[in-house]
């Protein structure tokens, strides 16, 4: 729906197979949002001179393939939304708000709650996330009750 030429599973047993076979060289980039990154899956699905994007894991200490990851030229980048200025986030949430105004960028919505139900959302989100429950896949949106008058 979103425009992607392939769409693979990460919990699918064939995935590094079936990866393989939609990009024979290896990928490009690799954006890796789990809370334990598996280096010795991701390394060998690299292109020579790819690069790594983490940005979840705080408290991970996963193995590394040192060897192969040097050998590739790969290079590897933290992100940390926290460590942008207030002005680096207003603009990439312009830039977000446009998209979605465009119908350019159409995030999966994965649950829609009232703003009564923040605690509902915050326990689903620590439950997906922190317990990789796979409760929810997308976003979880909360919305004002409409007024009665």
């Amino acid at each position: 729906d979103v425009g992607a030429a392939e769409v693979l599973s990460y919990r699918d047993p064939d995935f590094a197979d079936r990866l393989k076979a939609c990009a024979p060289e290896g990928v490009d980039l690799w954006w890796e949002t789990s809370r334990e990154p598996d280096f010795d899956r991701i390394v060998p699905s690299m292109r020579q001179g790819g690069r790594i994007l983490l940005m979840a894991g705080r408290a991970a200490r996963p193995e590394f393939p040192v060897g192969p990851f040097y050998v590739n030229n790969l290079s590897l980048h933290g992100f940390a939304m926290f460590n942008y200025s207030a002005e680096n986030q207003r603009g990439a949430a312009r830039d977000i708000a446009d998209w979605v105004g465009r119908g350019a960028f159409k995030p999966r919505i994965a649950k829609t709650l009232h703003l009564q139900e923040a605690a509902q959302a915050h326990r689903l989100q620590e439950d997906a996330t922190l317990n990789a429950s796979g409760a929810i896949a997308g976003k979880i949106v909360l919305t004002p009750r409409a007024r009665v008058e």
